[in-house]
């Protein structure tokens, strides 16, 4: 067999009959354009002197192996074309047999691996850029997170700022109470000791020592409060007491809340939840501090916490202006406030959905003008994250 089976003559790829010793007998046009030369020219040559030098070992073991094994696949060669650049081939070899099974010839159909080895290089360099770009939006991300946990803090910070006139107040009036009985004890000291059955005196040292005791806890409450809500929250969750926490944060608003504002409290008995405390008394004072300007200087708020199997729900009503559904609909947008101007920075509801959301809770509204406000807080006791 001296010509190429019709199957592959006009095959879109280069195919070569070759004799067992490697000369070309006959090639198709594909492998003749392949290398600029008339399909005749190609003919009569060795098969190796197409190669590059470091292929003719590899083309002589591919024709050996296809005797002796009965053919190779995908067998990669690199081809010389004069000028132009070299060009890699992938062989698909199989003997020709002739009636009496004896080898007469070789049949080596080769695929032009250029466009797969462009495209591997093109994968290669998206790969590069994609996992440049995934470094980068990793980098971004941890920003992102800094600038997030700083704005938190910051607002964080603020509303302390908004506390500090009116617990000022609340720890002056208890300091008030131990500077005048540390004076009447200052003053009263001489004659006791003159007069140690004198009743009635130590009755009044009794009294002011019991009432500087009264004054001494309640500021000590007050630097507890403080404490609990500025503290930095740990990486991870930790176990905590909702009541504890909502309560000490009341007791940081009512010192602003002023005389006419009456704050409730009715805490149910609720589990410990695995949280993060500090971020959770962040948002129970943006909403109890959102409660008591929405009461315009008198009415009542009222704090709530209950349980079931599943989830804390701690709810905060108020008998304030209420808002419309236009207004809820916004509820959280960033910058958004429906205070006046400069009485908020519209970050305060934002923050918060974003740490409840991140405790794997929601928020929820419900109000109507002139009706107040009632707010929830819902969050679940079984968290699978962190």
């Amino acid at each position: 067999m001296n010509e190429l089976p019709a199957i592959v003559t006009q095959a879109p790829y280069a195919a070569f009959l070759l004799e067992p010793s490697g000369r070309i007998t006959d090639c198709n046009a594909a492998a003749a354009a392949l290398f600029g030369m008339a399909p005749a020219d190609l003919c009569g040559r060795q098969f190796v002197t197409l190669l590059d030098p470091f292929s003719i070992a590899k083309a002589q073991t591919m024709l050996a192996q296809t005797i002796n094994d009965g053919g190779v696949q995908h067998w990669e060669l690199v081809h010389q074309r004069g000028g132009a650049a070299p060009l890699l081939l992938g062989y698909t070899t199989w003997p020709i047999r002739d009636a009496d099974g004896a080898i007469t010839g070789i049949m080596a159909l080769g695929l032009d691996l250029g466009p797969t080895v462009a495209l591997t290089a093109q994968l290669a360099e998206t790969n590069q850029r994609l996992e440049s770009a995934l470094k980068q939006l990793e980098r971004a991300h941890a920003d992102l997170k800094a600038a997030q946990t700083q704005l938190v803090q910051s607002e964080k910070m603020r509303s302390l700022g908004q506390l500090v006139a009116g617990v000022a107040h609340e720890i002056n009036t208890p300091l008030g109470y131990v500077a005048n009985n540390l004076a009447f004890l200052a003053e009263r000291l001489p004659a006791l000791r003159t007069a140690p059955t004198d009743e009635l005196g130590w009755r009044d040292v009794a009294d002011a020592i019991h009432e500087s005791q009264i004054g001494i806890e309640r500021i000590a409450a007050i630097v507890r409060a403080l404490r609990a809500f500025a503290r930095p929250d740990e990486a991870q969750l930790v176990p905590a007491d909702v009541n504890e926490g909502l309560a000490s944060t009341v007791r940081m608003v009512r010192a602003v809340s002023g005389p006419r504002i009456v704050i409730r409290e009715e805490y149910g008995d609720v589990p410990p939840l695995l949280c993060r405390p500090g971020e959770l008394n962040q948002v129970f004072l943006n909403l109890l501090l959102n409660a008591v300007h929405a009461c315009r200087g008198a009415g009542m708020v009222t704090v709530q916490t209950a349980s079931d199997d599943i989830s804390i729900t701690v709810t905060i009503s108020d008998t304030g202006i209420g808002m419309d559904a236009a207004t809820i609909a916004r509820l959280g947008e960033p910058f958004f406030t429906t205070w006046p101007d400069g009485g908020g920075t519209g970050l305060g509801l934002a923050i918060s959905r974003e740490i409840v959301a991140r405790h794997g809770g929601q928020l929820h509204f419900q109000s109507e003008p002139g009706r107040g406000t009632t707010v929830k807080v819902v969050l679940p006791l079984q968290r699978g994250d962190s």
